[in-house]
Formats: C-alpha cells, structure tokens, sequence
C-alpha cells in the first residue's frame, strides 16, 4: 500500500480507463481549485523532464537550483491550448523503474495541476472497453478518445467543460511554459442560470441522426464493412442535470474535427441540442457502457432523490415507428423504463403511521452486464441488481440478486430475516467471515448522517468463454467490498434453489483491506485498468484499488505472497499447459477454491507425477500430517 498526501482538499477522484503510452496510470481527482492530474509507474521521465533550472536569490547571492515545476497553472491566464514546443516534450528513461521486490510500489511520475478559479465538484471519463473485453473489438472509438484524456468537469461557479490533454505527462518546462496542448471546450447551458450541475456524463456516438436503420444495430450482430465504418464519424456526447426553477436534463454535442496529429479539434464551445424537464431531483447520471454502434449507447440511467431509477435515450422516438417510416417532424428523445425502490419507515417510526413511509434512497448506480443490467447501492448498505431486460426478474421492481454491505446492526429488518432463513454455504469465504463475527473485536457503529456516503465503481472484464463479465467495488460509510466476477454471484443466486446468497456472508463479496486514511472521511473507491500481463486471466485478474480520503490518495496494491501452501500447488501444477489450472490457482489464492477445484489440482499433481511431465522437472509432494 502506497499513499499520496495531497495539500488540497479532493472532492472526486477516478482512474482514467486508458493508461499512458509508457504504461503510466493516470489518476485524475477534481479538488477546490480545479484539476490535479498524477502518472502512476510507466517508463520515468528523465532528469531533464522532470525538473527545470530556477534562478534563487538569497543571503549568499543569486544561485541556480534544479526544481520540480508543480504550480497550479491557469486555465484563463496562461497558454494551455498551445501546442507543446518540441523542446519542452518529454523524455524518458532508457530502462523502466526497477522496484523493490518486497515493496513493489510504482512512484508517481508527474503531476500536473490546472486551476479553473473554482472548485470541481463532478467529473465524467467514457467508457472505454477493457482490452480484454469483446467490446473494445466491436465498439467505434473516435481517434481522440484513443490518442488523448478525455473527460467533463462541472465546477462550483456552474459551469461546465469539456477537457482533452495529452495521455502522456508534460515536461516541467511544459508546465512552466504553461504550453501543455489542451483543448477546452465551454458547455454553455441553455439559459443563462448560476445553478450548478447536479452530476455531469460523458459518451460518444454518431455525428448524424440515428436513422432506423442504425437505430436498429447491436453488438450482438455481425458488423458492417470495415471500410465504412472507419470512415464513420463521431461527436462526443455530454449530459448534465441543473436545478435552478426546474430540474432540467441538458444534452451537448461536441463535433470533432479530423486531425491526424492531436487525434481530433474540438470547438471553443458549443450550445445544447436538446433538454428535458425532470419531475424530481436527480443525483446520477451514467451513461450506457454498451459504445456505439449499440443502439443502446445513448441511454442514460438517472437516479432521483425520490428512490427512483429512469432511463432516457436522447436520439429514441417515441412510440413505435411506423411501417411507413419514421416521422420526421418528431422530436427525438423518450423514456425507456423506470424502477422504484421498496418503501421503508424512517429510524425510529413505528409501522401504525403507514404514511411517514418513504422509497430507499438511491445513493449510486452503474451499468453492469453489458448494459443489460443496473446496479444500485442504497441507504443503510443494501445493494441489488435490476435486469433491465428481465430475463430472471420475476417481477419489475424487484431485484434479480440483492445483499447488504457494512455493519449487521444497520442492516434492515428484511434483509436480516431473509439472511436468517436459511444456512450460507460452506467456502472458505463465509467461514472467514463468520470466524470474524464470532471471535474478532465488534466494530463500532457507524453514526447516523442525514446523507448516506457509498459509492459503486463497476469495470466491464471479460467472462469465461468471450462472455462479459464485471468487477465492482461497493463502499458505504467506512467499509468497502470487492466483487470480482458478478457473473459469477449471479449465477450461484439462480442455482441456489430462490435463496439469496448476495448478503455479506455470500461467496464472491470480499472484504477490501488497509482502508487506512488515517481517520479521513472516506470519499471514493475506484478501480485501476488490469496490466496486459494479466489480461488473459479475465475477472481473476489481480485488481489494484485508488481509495480517496479528503486529502490523500491510498494505492491499495494487490500482492501475491508467497505462502507455503501456493509454493507447493505452484511448483506441483508447473508447465501442466491446462488453462483450468491457472483460475484454480487464482481462486485458492484468493480463499475461495471449492472442493471441486481442489480435485483437479490434486489430479493434476498426480497426473504430472505419473510420468507426464519432465524428469528433471518431478518433485516429491507430501502433506504433513
């Protein structure tokens, strides 16, 4: 675990999902200024790139030193839109940084600070597929989402931007320079209002109108030729939701021009093409992880303060369209489906006051299972899964799978009856938590705050048999979850006989250790892009986590001890050429190998010393007794 002190206060951070061309991740977290950008690992740049040569005056007199250029730099008063002089570009390392291998933690490489003269309260990345996905096969990215950062910014003065920057990090003399090739885009609202957006989101799609046609293409169907497609062009899509006299949802397009050395221009500005008016408040706002051309790229999940989860495509037409054809003179834009959450009684309201009874608040959402489902994390930790093509939803506002996160005392009553039905099966997961609920130390309460803090961060990740698959982490007050394949707790629910197995003591919702902040609230938890070395292992891949305090970032770095017990199933399932054999390692690492698993580790021990593998490569097993 790693950790960086920060001397601003942050208000989001998230992880862009592309790393740098020399393999840096890039950290990005709004705070009461502007934008604080780091580079994590990669190639180091060099000695000259890293630092700049400044001018001292002092008691001895006037002396030169080399310095590390991190100022914020203005947005309005210095040349950020410039192109980068190709002295001030950066230079790099001739071998990548060698780590401690005890503590093999990569540094910061750079860091870079844009001042915007107001804080950023709400920031908005694409989704962009995993390369281990089919979907980064099948979806069109435009050039600019591939060559450079894209994202939105909503600040405290209520305005809004659309950003682009180099994915590598600037030079100090960059920074100094103020020259760093950004491109700033002013979202300029539809009337002139000081209301601040409520949350910001951020896709692309086609240039044109959807015609029917288009309108009717997925991913799950073969694609058009190549040669049309790559000429197809792309805007980039922006939706935001302000509440001055009205609660208003506001879509932009942003054009992009052609351009072979940036990836593509964008315009200084742009007005909006379309808004609808929201009957309640909204506090989310996600766009559809499916890319174009899905006919479902457009759509946006909105959770409103009234426990309510909406969906809304901008470019949909209302009704059905006709055989005739589409009409041209109606307006784009129409409501998909919309779910409500179970009513509850407010802390201390006895059930004789029927109308004290209000719907469970919506504290996040986000798209999982290709765009096919949606899931909600709730007030006082209760988390579920709404199938959005209701394939295994019985009912329409019930959850397809559903758990709890967090304390046992803060659960509800429902949940606590429901995990009490029935016995949680035995994995080494559950009689781990179980041995902690017995025997370890009770955790103190969380206190009762008028606003739930929690947060879900959901990363696409390839299934078993090119079938899609998610990884999400769940947070609520302190405590954080990891579940490494949703797929996975989603089918053992549907072969569970109708019980729910998605409560804390469910396999496959793990426990996320060395939440240190040292006593700083907890902000957010998200998700680093996998490495290519372990792209092939799909959702057991070893995930690495950025936890936000207020002014710090921890880095909670996956490591892999070297156990007795993983030395002697490694050294005994070594050049087996089994692809099984790697996930079964991958779960006993993890504690969650069942029984069957186990056989075949044990036969494929038996089998290699049998005669299969190599003599020099035999080894004796034993087990002690």
């Amino acid at each position: 675990m790693s950790s960086y002190e920060c001397p601003h206060r942050l208000n989001i951070t998230k992880v862009y999902p592309l790393q740098s061309p020399r393999g840096a991740d890039i950290i990005i977290s709004g705070y009461d200024d502007g934008l604080h950008i780091l580079w994590r690992g990669g190639r180091p740049l060099s000695t000259a790139s890293r630092t700049v040569t400044e001018r001292v005056n002092d008691l001895s007199g006037t002396r030169t030193q080399h310095t590390e250029w991190n100022r914020p730099i203005s947005i309005h008063k210095s040349p950020v839109t410039e192109d980068i002089p190709d002295k001030d570009k950066p230079r790099y390392e001739a071998e990548d940084e060698e780590l401690d291998e005890d503590e093999p933690y990569p540094s910061f490489a750079q860091e870079l600070k844009l001042s915007f003269g107001s804080p950023v309260l709400h920031l908005a990345l694409p989704n962009i597929p995993q390369p281990s996905t089919t979907l980064q096969s099948r979806a069109q990215l435009p050039l600019l989402v591939k060559q450079r950062i894209v994202l939105a910014v909503a600040c405290a003065d209520a305005s809004l931007r659309l950003i682009t920057l180099p994915l590598t990090p600037p030079s100090a003399s960059a920074k100094r320079n103020g020259r760093l090739g950004a491109q700033i885009c002013d979202l300029s609202p539809s009337s002139s209002s000081s209301a601040m957006a409520r949350d910001v989101a951020l896709t692309w799609t086609n240039s044109s109108s959807l015609p029917v046609a288009e309108d009717q293409m997925d991913l799950d169907k073969p694609q058009q030729e190549a040669s049309s497609a790559n000429h197809e062009k792309l805007d980039l899509l922006v939706a935001s939701s302000t509440s001055a006299h009205l609660e208003t949802l506001t879509f932009y397009r942003i054009p992009i021009a052609f351009n072979d050395l940036t990836g593509g221009k964008i315009p200084n500005s742009v007005n909006p093409f379309h808004a609808v008016p929201l009957s309640s408040s909204s506090q989310c706002l996600r766009f559809s992880t499916a890319q174009y051309p899905s006919r479902q790229h457009s759509r946006l999940l909105i959770a409103d303060v009234k426990g309510t989860l909406k969906i809304y495509d901008p470019f949909a037409t209302k009704g059905r369209p006709s055989s005739r054809g589409t009409d041209a003179s109606a307006e784009p834009g129409a409501w998909i489906s919309a779910f409500n959450t179970a009513f509850q009684m407010p802390k201390g309201a006895t059930s004789n006051y029927p109308g004290l009874a209000q719907r469970r608040k919506i504290v996040d959402v986000a798209w999982v299972s290709g765009a096919k489902a949606a899931l909600v994390l709730l007030d006082r930790g209760e988390w579920g899964v709404w199938d959005i093509e209701a394939v295994t939803q019985k009912k329409m506002n019930t959850f397809a799978i559903q758990g709890f996160i967090g304390s046992a005392d803060a659960a509800p009553s429902d949940l606590k009856n429901r995990s009490t039905q029935g016995l949680a099966p035995s994995t080494p997961n559950t009689r781990q938590q179980r041995q902690e609920s017995l025997f370890g130390a009770p955790k103190p309460a969380a206190p009762a705050t008028t606003s739930p803090r929690g947060g879900v961060c959901a990363v696409a990740t390839a299934g078993s048999h090119g079938s899609l698959d998610d990884s999400v982490v769940l947070w609520y007050g302190s405590e954080a979850y990891h579940i490494s394949s949703l797929a996975s707790l989603w089918q053992r629910s549907l072969n569970s006989s109708g019980k729910d197995i998605g409560s804390l003591y469910g396999p496959g919702l793990s426990h996320i250790e060395g939440l240190d902040l040292s006593g700083e609230i907890l902000s957010g938890i998200t998700q680093f892009p996998t490495r290519s070395t372990a792209l092939n292992l799909g959702a057991l891949s070893q995930r690495d986590f950025a936890v936000t305090g207020e002014y710090r970032l921890v880095i909670i770095q996956s490591m892999r001890p070297q156990t007795p017990a993983k030395s002697l199933f490694t050294q005994a399932t070594a050049g087996a050429g089994n692809g099984s054999s790697i996930f079964d390692q991958q779960l006993l690492d993890r504690g969650e190998l069942d029984l069957g698993g186990m056989d075949r580790l044990l036969d494929g021990m038996g089998t290699r010393t049998n005669g299969f593998a190599p003599a020099a490569t035999k080894k004796r097993v034993g087990f002690a007794g």
